[in-house]
């Protein structure tokens, strides 16, 4: 395989990256050319937003009896922007919903009472009942301990936000419902099941009995929570299966599929107008999920690169930032002992065994590292 040109800038242990974007040779599907650009690169083309005008005719024919949208908010900086420019830019009626789990961040606590308190919005902060969500993540990660990955621990939320947005709108009257997903934070490495299949097959009987006895319970506690949230056309017995928002009832407006994102743009603005606080962080993506440094750790061991650095190369393609700038800080997202200590965090939080912690921390060393011992 043709080296990357950037190779002379890599750090040692450091894997062979494409020469434009940080993607490492073991992303599935990656090929380099001879100038170690990757097919992602070289296959990327931009894709504008549809335009403000569009926008605004959405608004303008759907409009409600006492709120014209509802935004979902989670004290991070794209759906604390949407809450916003809804407000204060277009002049809806808005209504501030906040799914608010265990994990969630005290900063996007108060950083979604800031925001709507300065913006005059009604806020509406909805939970499950006894907090569902501690005792699934609890017996999901005693299940996935064996395979030192997380796999599925964003279950219970990608669903969640969407049941509560849906059902909120849904019973208040309100036709829109405005959400803050930018096109950067998309992608598809594959199955995230075949992935967790070909871990649980090299697993030992008893680690696999185990992997079943506290995924059902895990399981019990998803299934709970579609019935406590139905969302129409959505199974409550198959809660692995990926959320799929209802056609009929309020329409799903992803604002950033119209405007521009900017991060330099939204933070400074929700700053310095509605009193929103930066983490202190190398990147305020995700800040509010205590969870979302896991995820950085399975990618990791799975593809080489932490769900960052894809989230900062789809940037890097669309000119929002530099190589240089973006490698500085996956590196820092990157850090073992950032990542271990985040680990440490979540399995303290959940009173965790200290055998289970080790499992995830010493076993299980996963696709890439394999092959670096020749495994």
């Amino acid at each position: 395989m043709m080296k990357s040109s950037a190779a002379e800038t890599r750090q040692p242990g450091e894997p062979n990256r494409c020469s434009r974007c940080l993607l490492p040779e073991s992303y599935p599907g990656l090929v380099f050319d001879d100038q170690g650009v990757c097919n992602i690169c070289l296959h990327f083309r931009k894709r504008p937003p549809a335009g403000e005008e569009a926008l605004l005719e959405i608004f303008r024919a759907n409009r409600g009896q006492t709120y014209d949208c509802l935004v979902g908010i989670s004290g991070g900086k794209d759906s604390c922007y949407v809450a916003y420019l809804a407000r204060k830019k277009y002049g809806l009626r808005v209504l501030a919903v906040c799914y608010d789990f265990p994990f969630m961040r005290e900063l996007a606590r108060e950083n979604v009472r800031n925001v709507c308190g300065t913006l005059g919005i009604d806020l509406e902060i909805i939970q499950t009942r006894d907090h569902l969500e501690y005792d699934l993540l609890k017996n999901h990660m005693r299940s996935m301990a064996s395979t030192a990955t997380t796999w599925g621990q964003c279950l219970f939320c990608h669903y969640g936000i969407d049941a509560v947005l849906y059902g909120m709108a849904q019973k208040k009257g309100i036709p829109l419902v405005l959400g803050g997903v930018t096109k950067y934070e998309l992608w598809d490495p594959g199955k995230r099941m075949g992935f967790l299949k070909q871990r649980i097959m090299g697993l030992s009987l008893m680690a696999k009995i185990r992997f079943v006895f506290y995924q059902m319970k895990a399981f019990r506690k998803l299934v709970a929570q579609r019935r406590e949230f139905p969302l129409p056309g959505n199974s409550k017995l198959n809660p692995y299966a990926k959320p799929i928002w209802p056609k009929e009832g309020p329409r799903l407006v992803n604002l950033f599929e119209y405007v521009a994102w900017n991060k330099d743009k939204i933070e400074k603005t929700l700053q310095e107008e509605v009193g929103w606080k930066k983490p202190d962080a190398a990147l305020s993506w995700r800040y509010d999920c205590m969870l979302e440094p896991l995820l950085d750790f399975t990618y990791l061991k799975e593809f080489g690169v932490a769900t960052v650095g894809i989230y900062l190369s789809n940037q890097i393609r669309d000119g929002l930032i530099g190589r240089e700038a973006a490698m500085d800080i996956l590196r820092k997202s990157e850090d073992p002992a950032r990542l271990d200590t985040s680990l440490h965090e979540v399995c303290r939080f959940l009173k965790l065994s200290q055998e289970t912690e080790d499992k995830f921390l010493r076993r299980g060393a996963g696709k890439t590292e394999d092959r670096k011992r020749g495994k």
